[in-house]
């Protein structure tokens, strides 16, 4: 079974300030709460801080949750329904995915690429290189995921792997010509691009440090983690029932543990996804 959660947090908490400013502090808070579960399975989960004084998580877990401890620190302490977490059972919405449905979406996302150029890395990255270019094999080089900064590239991004995941983005209701008129030295032979109803909202950089371990769970130094988040939001179709679900579950993207990758859908005639 799988289930979607929205817990509302009370950002004036100390507990939820913590939690709001720190990936890896929000990770093991949603760890916890299907920690009693041997086998938790994938966890993904999204911080949706809009407005800034009524922040909702939203959690996909494999076993249902419990929220109890999560609430007791970063939570609302009033008795009221819509301060209290919501938990549903997520398999009636992928039973009901056909091809062809429309559906708005969100979705928080960590844009990447892997390459091998040098002048595309930072710093560590670029010394990483050097070094296995100098190695045994001077031809060896390691890829590295390098993020994309700029708005047009993460739009890109999305854009061109949308198929795979299972649907496609809907244009924008009469932009098949979208400024008629004003380019009068244009080619009239040549149909304008629809333009796609997909965009960003809200980007993010978080930069934090991390413990790195070896096999046997003994602390071998940290490492400095970067992750460059991008909000999406906008209109698709589903064309693979499938494959959407597949993604729905597994998330889409790296940095599935720092609150990335987490796609949810609703009806086209509400204006934010919700459980």
């Amino acid at each position: 079974m799988t289930y979607l959660s929205r817990i509302p947090l009370a950002p004036l908490r100390d507990g939820a300030r913590k939690l709001l400013r720190s990936p890896q502090a929000m990770h093991a808070a949603v760890l916890g709460a299907v920690a009693y579960h041997p086998e938790p399975g994938r966890t993904l989960w999204r911080l949706d801080a809009d407005n800034p004084h009524r922040p909702y998580l939203y959690v996909l877990t494999q076993p249902e949750p419990d929220w109890t401890a999560l609430v007791e620190q970063a939570g609302w302490a009033v008795d009221h329904a819509g301060a209290k977490p919501a938990v549903a059972e997520y398999k009636p919405l992928l039973a009901r995915l056909q091809a062809g449905q429309s559906y708005s979406f969100r979705l928080t996302a960590s844009p990447v690429i892997s390459t091998k150029r040098t002048e595309l890395l930072n710093p560590s990255q670029a010394a990483r290189q050097e070094v296995t270019r100098t190695g045994a094999n001077p031809a060896h080089r390691l890829s590295h995921r390098v993020a994309h900064r700029t708005t047009e590239a993460q739009l890109a991004w999305l854009t061109s792997r949308v198929h795979k995941h299972g649907f496609e983005l809907l244009p924008i209701p009469g932009t098949a010509d979208p400024a008629p008129g004003i380019f009068p030295f244009a080619d009239t032979e040549t149909t304008a691009e629809p333009i796609l109803d997909v965009r960003l909202v809200r980007r993010d950089k978080h930069v934090f440090t991390k413990t790195v371990t070896n096999e046997t769970g003994s602390k071998t130094g940290t490492t400095k983690v970067t992750i460059a988040a991008a909000t999406y939001e906008g209109t698709l179709r589903v064309t693979d029932p499938v494959a959407l679900a597949r993604s729905l579950i597994s998330g889409i993207g790296p940095s599935k543990a720092y609150g990335c990758g987490l796609l949810t859908l609703a009806p086209l005639s509400t204006q934010k996804p919700a459980p």
